[in-house]
C-alpha cells in the first residue's frame, strides 16, 4: 500500500552498509550498483562444439590439433584453415567464424582432412566475441536491487563476488496470548499455535530472518523485559495484543519506554489492526493481530514496506492482474484476499473462511489489494505466498 511505503519511506532511517560475500547476502538489497570487474566472455570464444574456421569458406582445410577450454591451444589459423574446438574455448589467432558440427562434413582430398559446408546449411557464426555479454567497467546491477540467485550468479560471473549491501533484515519475534498453547493438550478455553511455526516462512518471504522466536503469556511485567533485552535485531515483531481493549499491555509498555508510534492502524481488513513503533534503541517494532490470517497480511504489506524503508529497495515483489471477481465493495478500507489465476490469466479470489486460519491460503497463488470502491474486472496489486 502506497500509503504506508510513504509514511516509513519518510520517518525511518535506512540500517547502515556493509561489505559482504553476495553469496552469503541472499535476501540482503545493494547498497551501490554491482560493477563488472572483468569481461564476459573475456576472450574471443566457441559458443558450441565444432571447427574454428578462417575465410569464407565453403570449405576448409583441418589442421591437427584440437581447442579445449581451459587453456590455450599455441594454433593460428590462416586463411582456409580450420581447427576443432571445444564450447567454451578460446578461438585461435585468425578465426572469423566457428561452424557447429552439424553443419559441416568431413572431405578427404589428397591425404589432407577437410571439412566443407553441408547443402542448405545455415550461414550461422557460433563465435562469441570479447565482451558480448559485459566489459570491464559495466553496471550490470542497479543500487537498491534485491539480492537474490540470479544477482548472486551474475556476480560470480563478473568476477565481483564482494559487494555493499544493507541488511537483510533480522528480527526476534514474540508471540503473545494466555489461550495460545504451541504443545500438550488443550485446555477449555485454548486453541492452538497456528501461526508460531509458519510466520518464520511469510516474514523469510520478505527477506526478513527470525533471530529469535519466544512465546509468553499476556503480562505487562514479561512484556516489558522481553523489550528490555540485548539484542542485534534491527526489528521487533509481537503477535496479538494490537487491539484497544482492557488487555492490550503493549501500548501501556511502549509509552512507558518512550516508544514513538509511527502507524496505529491501517484502513485495510484482514489486518488493520497493526502498530509500528520506533524503540528507544533505534530498533522498529511491528506489532501484528493475533488472527493467523490477518498477522499474515499484516506481516507481507508491512513487512514489505519496512525492507524498502530500512535498506532502500527500490525494486518490488508486487505484481498485477485483473481480479474477476472482486465481491462486495468496501467503500472504506482496501481488502486484502487470497486469490489464484485462472483461465484466461484473470484472478479470482479463493475464500478465506475467516481470519482464525491459513485455510484460504491453501489453493491461493498470492494476496490481492483491492482498494475502496475495487469493482470486478479492475487491475489489483499481487503480493506473491510463499509454498
Amino acid at each position: 500500500m502506497d500509503e504506508i511505503d510513504a509514511m516509513l519511506l519518510s520517518e525511518l532511517t535506512p540500517i547502515g552498509e556493509r561489505y559482504a560475500a553476495l553469496s552469503m547476502a541472499l535476501g540482503a538489497t545493494l547498497a551501490g550498483p554491482l560493477w563488472a570487474t572483468a569481461a564476459l566472455p573475456a576472450a574471443d570464444s566457441a559458443a558450441m562444439d565444432g571447427f574454428a574456421v578462417s575465410g569464407p569458406g565453403p570449405q576448409w582445410r583441418v589442421l591437427i590439433g584440437t581447442c579445449t577450454a581451459g587453456r590455450r591451444s599455441g594454433i593460428t589459423l590462416s586463411d582456409g584453415d580450420a581447427v576443432r574446438i571445444a564450447t567454451g574455448a578460446v578461438t585461435p589467432p585468425g578465426t572469423t567464424a566457428v561452424i557447429r558440427q552439424e553443419f559441416l562434413r568431413p572431405l578427404h582430398s589428397g591425404g589432407q582432412r577437410a571439412v566443407a559446408l553441408v547443402a542448405d546449411a545455415p550461414r550461422r557464426n557460433d563465435l562469441r566475441r570479447c565482451g558480448e555479454s559485459w566489459f570491464d567497467g559495466d553496471e550490470l546491477v542497479a543500487a537498491g536491487t534485491r539480492v537474490g540467485v540470479s544477482t548472486v550468479s551474475v556476480a560470480q560471473s563478473a568476477e565481483t563476488p564482494i559487494a555493499m549491501v544493507r541488511g537483510p533484515l533480522r528480527a526476534d519475534v514474540l508471540l503473545t496470548g494466555d489461550e495460545i498453547r504451541a504443545s500438550g493438550e488443550l485446555e477449555p478455553g485454548q486453541v492452538r499455535d497456528s501461526i508460531g511455526t509458519v510466520l518464520p516462512h511469510y516474514l523469510g518471504h520478505c527477506d526478513i530472518g527470525v533471530r529469535q522466536l519466544t512465546r509468553l503469556p499476556d503480562d505487562r511485567t514479561l512484556l516489558r523485559t522481553w523489550f528490555d533485552l540485548d539484542t542485534d535485531a534491527e526489528l521487533a515483531i509481537t503477535v496479538g495484543a494490537t487491539g484497544h481493549g482492557g488487555a492490550d499491555h503493549l501500548r501501556g509498555v511502549l509509552e512507558e519506554i518512550g516508544a514513538h508510534i509511527l502507524i496505529d492502524g491501517v484502513r485495510m481488513r484482514p489486518g488493520g489492526s497493526q502498530l509500528v513503533a520506533r524503540l528507544p534503541d533505534g530498533r522498529i517494532l511491528l506489532a501484528l493481530p493475533g488472527n493467523p490470517l490477518a498477522a499474515v497480511v499484516a506481516t507481507l504489506v508491512t513487512g514489505r514496506s519496512l525492507v524498502r524503508a530500512l535498506t532502500c529497495r527500490r525494486d518490488s515483489n508486487a505484481s498485477w492482474g485483473r481480479i474477476a471477481d472482486a465481491g462486495a465493495p468496501d467503500n472504506d478500507r482496501t481488502r486484502v484476499v487470497p486469490a489464484r489465476q485462472v483461465e484466461g490469466g484473470v484472478w479470482r479470489a479463493t475464500r478465506s473462511g475467516g481470519t482464525a486460519h491459513l485455510a484460504g491460503l491453501l489453493r491461493a497463488q498470492a494476496l490481492a489489494l483491492l482498494p475502496a470502491g475495487t469493482g470486478r474486472g479492475a487491475l489489483v496489486e499481487l503480493l506473491s505466498l510463499p509454498h
